[in-house]
C-alpha cells in the first residue's frame, strides 16, 4: 500500500509542475507532455542508480501493517462494492459535476487551446483565481484522449488510498490499532467521499494529499527517514494546490513536520529542490499571478463573490449552523423545501438578520435526493462520531491505561490544530458548500477523542457495529441512486411513477432531477448543431455559472471567446455568437430583437436549456452575423 502512495503523491507532483513548466514554455500538448516526462524518467532513473551505489533506501520507515479482511466484518466489503460502485457510474456515466463543466474543465481547455495557462477574460472568474491542481492532474489524461470520460478514475484512485492512509495516520497518532482498523473502513462511508469517487469533483483528493503529508510526516519524525520528509512537503503543496480553503490545514502539517527538518542538512541541495517543487504544486502560483492580475492574493479584492466574511465570529455562527445541518441531513428527503422552510422558520428574528447581513451566501440547502455537490459526512458518520465523543468522556476509565506517550501526544496536537484550521477557515470564508468544502478536515478531526481508551471498547459493542453498517449502507445506496451516476432503472420507473401519480409534486422534482443531470455534460447539443463544424471559433455571452464545456465540442478544433461588458451590445467580432437571451433583455420582450437589427445578427436557431434543476429553464439563441468575416 504505501508503495502506491508514494507513487500517487510523485505522480501527482510530477503531473502538476508538468502543467506549470509546459505553460511557462508554451508548450501544453502531447508533443510537450511526451518530452517532459521522457527526461523526468530518464533524471528518475539517473538517481535511482547514484542510490543504490550510495545505498541510500527511500524505504526505510516501518510502516503500520494490517489484515483488511480479518475477524471478517462487513466494513471492508461494504466499502469495496461502494468502490465497485463508483467505478462502474463513472464509466457508464459522462462527467456532470456543475462545477467542473462551469469553470474547471472549460479553462482547462481556454490553457490548452492557447498552449499553456493563461488570464481568461470571462464573467466566470474562478476560471482564474481558483486552485489548479486537480486540472493539471486532467490534463495529460485529456490532451491524450480528448475526452472527459477517464477523469474520474483520478478520484477512483484517491478513494481506493483512503482506508490504508486512515489506518497509518491513526496508529502513528497513538490510536489504537483495533479503532484503526475500524475507522479506516468507516470513513471512506463518509458521504463526501462516497459520491465524489466516480466524478471529476475535487474535494475529496485533497483529503488524500492531507492524510498523506501527515502519514509521512510522523514518520519523518519516528524513523529519520529524509525520504518521508520529501514526500510530506509534495504532499503538503498539493493540498493547497487544489483549493485555498485547505490552507488552515499547513498548521497542523507543519507542527508534523518541524521535528524532521533537521534531516534536510543530510541532503541540502536534493531536499531545497523538493521544497521548490512543493512550492510550485501548491496554491502559491494562482496566489502571485492574482497577485499580479486583480492586486490581491485571492483574486477577489472586492469581495463581489461575497466568499469572504468581515466578522469572524458571525461566520463561525453561519459555518457552524450550516454544517451541523448538513450533517445531519438524510441523504433521501422527499419534503426537502418544508424541511428547509420549517428550519428557517425556527430561527429567531435577531439570527436571520445577521446572517443576510454577515454571512450573505448562507442556505439550508436541504437536498432531496444525495448529491455531491451538497453533500458532507452524512448522518451516520455524524452519529457515530457524537457517540465517539461522548464515549471518550463518559467512559474514560474503561479500557486497558496507556501512557500517554510522546506519540500520543503529537496524535493530540496535531488533532487539535486541525480544529484551530478548522476555526480559521470559519471565521475567513462564507460559503453555502460548508460541509462539501471541509472534505479534507474531516478524518483528522475526531483524532483528539479516538486516543481515548474508551474506544476500544466502543467498537466492540454490537450497536456501534450495526450503526456502523448502516452508514456504509447508506453510502452505498447514496452511490446507486444519485441522480449524478444512477446505477438503477431511474427514468423508466419515474416515467412509470408520473403516470400512477400524475401530479405528485415529489415524482416530478426527482424526475427533472434525474433528467438534468443525464443531460448536463452536453447541455448545447442542440444548439451547436446548428452551428457549422468548419467554424474554429464561435462567440459567447454567458452570465459568469454556465456549464460551456458542451460548446467547445469536438474537442481540439473549436475554441469559445467570452463577450464581455458592453460588447454585450456592441457588433461583436466573430459572426457565431451563443447568447443567454435574458443577459440582452427580458425574455419574451422586443429588446433581443432590437439588439439583432442593431448588430445586424440573424437568429439561426434556439433552445430552451435547464442546467440546474433549482434555476429552471433558460432561453439560449445562435446567432449568425454575416457580415463579421471569420
Amino acid at each position: 500500500m504505501i508503495r502506491f502512495i508514494k507513487l500517487w503523491i510523485l505522480g501527482s507532483a510530477a503531473c502538476v509542475s508538468a502543467g506549470w513548466i509546459l505553460s511557462a514554455l508554451h508548450e501544453l500538448n502531447a508533443a510537450g507532455y511526451a518530452v517532459y516526462f521522457f527526461i523526468l524518467t530518464l533524471g528518475l532513473a539517473a538517481l535511482w542508480l547514484r542510490r543504490r551505489k550510495q545505498g541510500f533506501a527511500w524505504g526505510g520507515a516501518k510502516w503500520a501493517r494490517w489484515n483488511p479482511w480479518r475477524r471478517r466484518q462487513p466494513m471492508p466489503l461494504l466499502f469495496l462494492l461502494t468502490a465497485v460502485v463508483a467505478v462502474i457510474g463513472g464509466a457508464v456515466h459522462a462527467p456532470n459535476n456543475y462545477d467542473a463543466l462551469t469553470y474547471r474543465f472549460p479553462r482547462l481547455l481556454h490553457w490548452c487551446g492557447a498552449g499553456g495557462w493563461r488570464w481568461i477574460a470571462t464573467p466566470n472568474e474562478r476560471m482564474n483565481l481558483s486552485g489548479t491542481d486537480f486540472e493539471w492532474l486532467m490534463t495529460p489524461v485529456f490532451v491524450l484522449t480528448h475526452s472527459d470520460r477517464l477523469f474520474f478514475l483520478i478520484n477512483i484512485v484517491a478513494y481506493l488510498l483512503l482506508p490504508g492512509l486512515v489506518f497509518m495516520v491513526f496508529v502513528a497518532a497513538g490510536v489504537a490499532r483495533r479503532v484503526a482498523w475500524f475507522w479506516m473502513w468507516l470513513m471512506p462511508a463518509a458521504l463526501c467521499y462516497a459520491m465524489q469517487a466516480g466524478s471529476i469533483s475535487n474535494d475529496t483528493i485533497a483529503g488524500t494529499y492531507f492524510l498523506a503529508a501527515l502519514c509521512f510526516a510522523f514518520h519523518a519524525r519516528q524513523t529519520s527517514s529524509i525520504s518521508c520528509l520529501w514526500l510530506a512537503f509534495l504532499a503538503a503543496g498539493l493540498l493547497t494546490g487544489v483549493k485555498a480553503s485547505n490552507l488552515p490545514l499547513l498548521l497542523p502539517v507543519a507542527w508534523a513536520i518541524w521535528p524532521a527538518l533537521k534531516l534536510m542538512r543530510r541532503r541540502l541541495v536534493i531536499s531545497l529542490a523538493v521544497l521548490f517543487v512543493s512550492l510550485l504544486v501548491s496554491y502559491l502560483p494562482t496566489a502571485v499571478l492574482n497577485q499580479c492580475y486583480t492586486g490581491n492574493w485571492s483574486g477577489d479584492p472586492l469581495n463581489t463573490e461575497r466568499m469572504q466574511v468581515d466578522k469572524p465570529w458571525a461566520g463561525i455562527l453561519g459555518n457552524g449552523l450550516q454544517l451541523g445541518l448538513q450533517s445531519l441531513e438524510p441523504p433521501f428527503l422527499p419534503l426537502a423545501r418544508s424541511a428547509e422552510n420549517w428550519v428557517w422558520d425556527r430561527f429567531p428574528d435577531w439570527l436571520r438578520e445577521v446572517l443576510k447581513k454577515d454571512f450573505p451566501r448562507f442556505v439550508v440547502g436541504f437536498r432531496e435526493l444525495p448529491q455531491e455537490e451538497s453533500s458532507g459526512v452524512g448522518i451516520g458518520i455524524t452519529l457515530l462520531a457524537i457517540a465517539s465523543v461522548v464515549a471518550a468522556w463518559r467512559f474514560r476509565h474503561l479500557g486497558p491505561p496507556r501512557p500517554f506517550d510522546l506519540i500520543r501526544r503529537q496524535g493530540l496536537a496535531v488533532g487539535v490544530l486541525t480544529w484551530f484550521a478548522l476555526l480559521v477557515y470559519m471565521a475567513k470564508l462564507g460559503s453555502e458548500s460548508t460541509s462539501r468544502l471541509l472534505a479534507a478536515y474531516y478524518p483528522v478531526m475526531l483524532l483528539p477523542f479516538f486516543l481515548s481508551p474508551a474506544q476500544s471498547f466502543l467498537v466492540r459493542r454490537r450497536w456501534y457495529k450495526t450503526l456502523a453498517v448502516c452508514a456504509g449502507a447508506i453510502a452505498l445506496a447514496a452511490v446507486i441512486f444519485t441522480p449524478s451516476r444512477p446505477l438503477w432503472p431511474a427514468e423508466s420507473f419515474l416515467n412509470w411513477a408520473a403516470d400512477r401519480f400524475p401530479g405528485n409534486a415529489v415524482v416530478a422534482r426527482a424526475r427533472n432531477a434525474y433528467t438534468v443531470y443525464r443531460r448536463r455534460n452536453d447541455l448545447f447539443a442542440g444548439l451547436r448543431r446548428s452551428i457549422p463544424e468548419s467554424v474554429p471559433a464561435i462567440g459567447l455571452i454567458e452570465g459568469g455559472d454556465d456549464a460551456e464545456a458542451s460548446l467547445w465540442r469536438p474537442y481540439g478544433t473549436r475554441r469559445v471567446v467570452h463577450v464581455l461588458g458592453v460588447d454585450r451590445r456592441a457588433a461583436p467580432k466573430l459572426p457565431w455568437l451563443v447568447v443567454k437571451d435574458k443577459l440582452i433583455g427580458p425574455e419574451n420582450s422586443r429588446a433581443f430583437d432590437g439588439w439583432l437589427r442593431q448588430t445586424g445578427g440573424v437568429l439561426i436557431s434556439r433552445q430552451v436549456v435547464t442546467s440546474k434543476s433549482i434555476v429552471g429553464p433558460e432561453q439560449w439563441s445562435v446567432v449568425h452575423f454575416p457580415s463579421v468575416p471569420n
